[in-house]
């Protein structure tokens, strides 16, 4: 083992990892610790609590039943309400019976009975106001009190606002029914001061309650009474915290932060459905300061102990290893750029130990590597001109042949004019195919084509129809000559095989993104799917021309093979020759190539003479 990876080593395994181990051991356990413990005393502590809520719910539910129900003053006050006419007398003020019954009852402030004929009757120690009978009926609380069927609703201070009601208090809203027939009479609604509520939520010492909190909200996080003089009264608590914390749960606490401190925020659901209360959840707030305690400050030595021991370790790796980690990142960061292919990158060489050797090594590898690329480039580039060269000669001889055979056979029928015409046509294909450039313009590859397709319409007269649609603006464009006449043929020789009727030959051209597409389309015999599957394998294969190709004899499709390796090794994978054709159907070729214009300079002079 070099020196080099011994001193990494032993500064990873003695050094690093023991205070990073150290370090995580120490606050997982401290932490998993200290939650624990607290998450299990305030359980009880909220369990406790909530057994008092209950009592203190039960309590009131308790005098709201025996007063509403059992007691014959209220079932009398309602009677009348419901019975009451109005004829021009003064309605009997209430206020005394309601008193005597209701409000005898000391957490009760303020009492309303609504009668179901709409009349309200109140009596109150403050400033409370109720609102009509008919703006009860229409709040959304109504329909929850009727189905609750005379079990009282609870309401929280903040709750329900469109109630009009004192926000400081809470209220109980019930049906009153008749003790006999059971039949419903009205709705009270009872305003209460829970003092009970107040006594039980003050903690045993002022200090924990000035690092404690306790506080009652609603499902929907609306804070209804906050131990700490109301000061989270009528917040929506849950929005402050995020979604940080899980409510499903019968008793859950998380670490959140909270007024900008990390706080313990436990949730406790309390069970108080049978008693109106369905949705009331206790929550606990504790600074996570007062919960680490003492725990806190030890954690803190041990921080400021690591920090220490992790600058010496740097200062350590500063001074002795730096130069060789910057050496070996100059060498990696010299490899990437190798990677993405600047190979003129070179690592600059200094010293004379054994970084000295590695640089050199790598900088000779790299003008290596240069050297053999450069020459595999070189023959990749002969390869491919010699395969061009190689396909045009067997596209020329083909199309060349097929012409002079379709003359030979109008010679022997001593069509003299026609012959004239198609030597003349000929002259003007084999000028464009004689042009010593690859590429030509559309236009002069439109010209050959046509003089081609007037050539066989001579042979095969009132056999076929062609026609060419080609946009104006796309015909300046460039094309490898030679590129369109080899699908025509093969629509002529094979599509149009034993037909009975007209053929039709449709050339037409469309802009497609950054290209153009030609479409050959003919009304023929169609291909078989075995026949297309051969002809895409091919392609998909990426196979290279191969001259044996020339001596198989097999003329059908000889032409758009060639055509589709031009363009493939000409253009890229990029563009090509697709087939769509049904037995029976026609057959369409489409053949994509870019959109670029080239020099036309030298064949216009040579087309001019």
């Amino acid at each position: 083992m070099s020196l080099y990876k011994k001193i990494l080593v032993a500064f990873l395994i003695l050094i690093i990892f023991p205070l990073l181990i150290l370090g995580w051991i120490s606050y997982t356990l401290s932490q998993n610790l200290i939650e624990s413990k607290f998450n299990e005393q305030t359980e009880l502590t909220m369990k406790s609590v909530a057994r008092n809520i209950r009592n203190i719910i039960s309590e009131a539910n308790y005098f709201s039943d025996y007063y509403s129900i059992m007691k014959p003053e209220i079932s009398r006050v309602f009677k009348e309400l419901n019975t009451y006419r109005d004829n021009g007398k003064k309605m009997p003020d209430y206020e005394s019976e309601i008193r005597s019954s209701l409000l005898s009852y000391s957490p009760i402030v303020s009492a309303a009975l609504y009668a179901k004929s709409g009349i309200v009757a109140t009596a109150t120690n403050s400033s409370s106001t109720f609102i009509s009978y008919e703006q009860l009926m229409g709040s959304s609380v109504f329909q929850e009190v009727k189905e609750l069927n005379g079990i009282p609703k609870w309401i929280g201070p903040k709750e329900h606002q469109e109630l009009q009601l004192n926000d400081n208090y809470f209220y109980q809203i019930r049906v009153i029914r008749e003790l006999y027939s059971t039949e419903e009479i009205g709705i009270s609604i009872a305003q209460l001061q829970l003092k009970e509520l107040e006594n039980t939520f003050q903690l045993d010492t002022p200090n924990r309650l000035q690092n404690h909190r306790l506080m009652i909200m609603n499902k929907n996080g609306l804070v209804i009474f906050d131990n700490r003089n109301q000061e989270l009264l009528g917040h929506q608590f849950l929005t402050e915290i995020s979604e940080q914390v899980e409510l499903n749960r019968p008793f859950s606490s998380e670490s959140v932060i909270f007024q900008d401190e990390k706080n313990m925020v436990s949730f406790y659901p309390l069970q108080l459905k049978d008693l109106g209360a369905s949705d009331w959840i206790l929550v606990s707030i504790t600074p996570w300061r007062y919960v680490a305690g003492q725990m806190q400050t030890i954690m803190i030595w041990i921080a400021a102990l690591l920090s220490l021991i992790l600058s010496l370790a740097l200062i350590f790796n500063f001074v002795f290893v730096n130069r060789i980690i910057h050496f070996l990142l100059r060498v990696v960061n010299s490899m990437k750029r190798v990677e993405r292919g600047e190979l003129s990158t070179r690592v600059h060489v200094k010293g004379k130990d054994e970084t000295t050797i590695l640089a050199r090594g790598f900088n000779s590898l790299v003008g290596r590597i240069t050297d053999l690329l450069e020459e595999v480039k070189l023959q990749q580039n002969r390869k491919n001109k010699a395969e061009l060269m190689l396909l045009q000669a067997q596209i020329k001889p083909h199309f060349l042949f097929n012409t002079l055979e379709s003359i030979n056979v109008l010679a022997v029928q001593n069509q003299g004019d026609k012959i004239s015409q198609m030597v003349y046509q000929l002259g003007n294909m084999l000028r464009i195919s004689m042009y010593d450039k690859e590429e030509i313009r559309i236009r002069d590859e439109l010209e050959h084509l046509q003089s081609y397709l007037e050539i066989q319409e001579f042979r095969f007269e009132d056999s076929f129809r062609y026609e060419i649609d080609v946009p104006e603006h796309l015909l300046e464009y460039s094309i490898q000559k030679l590129t369109l006449q080899p699908f025509v043929e093969n629509c002529i020789q094979h599509g149009f095989e034993g037909i009975e009727y007209i053929g039709l030959i449709r050339i037409y051209a469309e802009e497609e993104r950054d290209g153009i597409a030609f479409y050959i389309a003919d009304n023929g015999i169609g291909l078989s799917n075995e026949q297309l599957a051969r002809f895409h394998y091919s392609l998909e294969t990426d196979r290279s021309f191969d001259s044996r190709d020339a001596i198989r004899g097999e003329r059908r499709g000889l032409g758009l093979g060639n055509v589709a390796d031009r363009i493939r090794i000409g253009y890229g994978k990029d563009y090509g020759v697709y087939i769509c054709s049904h037995p029976d159907s026609g057959t369409t070729i489409k053949c994509v190539i870019p959109k670029y214009r080239g020099e036309w300079g030298a064949f216009n002079r040579a087309a001019g003479g």
